[in-house]
């Protein structure tokens, strides 16, 4: 049993967390990301808008501050205009309650085009009972 015990306790385990990188504040990299984040904020708001309307009597808001790239990359050689992004957002309602955790993945082309290529729901948050009147109900 100790020997067990003993090799139990000394096996090495792996744990998996979202890491989500974040720019040092005020730096130069914090604020083109803001700006980025910005400009698609229309096309974030649309997509959680577009899934939301089926499970809540109301659309959540998505803040900015509530955008986090998860990951970016150039899609072809150096230097050419598209991309594929993926952002984890956090829409919510009221008085910044969480309704859950969305990823969607953007394709942006160098000409200002804006295509959603993947929408993941992730998690549905619980609301609190005083909020629950705020989902809709199930045929």
């Amino acid at each position: 049993m100790f020997l067990t015990m003993g090799f139990v306790i000394s096996s090495p385990f792996t744990c998996h967390a979202e890491s989500i990188y974040t720019p040092p504040e005020q730096s130069r990299e914090e604020l083109y990301q803001d700006i980025f984040i910005s400009l698609l904020m229309p096309h974030i708001q649309k997509q959680i808008n577009n899934y939301y309307t089926k499970v809540l009597t109301t659309s959540p808001v998505v803040y900015p501050y509530f955008v986090y790239v998860l990951k970016a990359k150039r899609i072809g050689d150096y230097r050419s205009f598209d991309f594929l992004v993926k952002l984890k957002v956090i829409p919510v309602i009221g008085p910044h309650i969480s309704v859950g955790i969305d990823h969607l993945t953007f394709k942006i082309r160098g000409s200002g085009d804006v295509e959603l290529k993947k929408f993941e729901h992730i998690k549905t948050e619980n609301l609190p009972e005083n909020w629950k009147h705020m989902i809709k109900e199930q045929l």
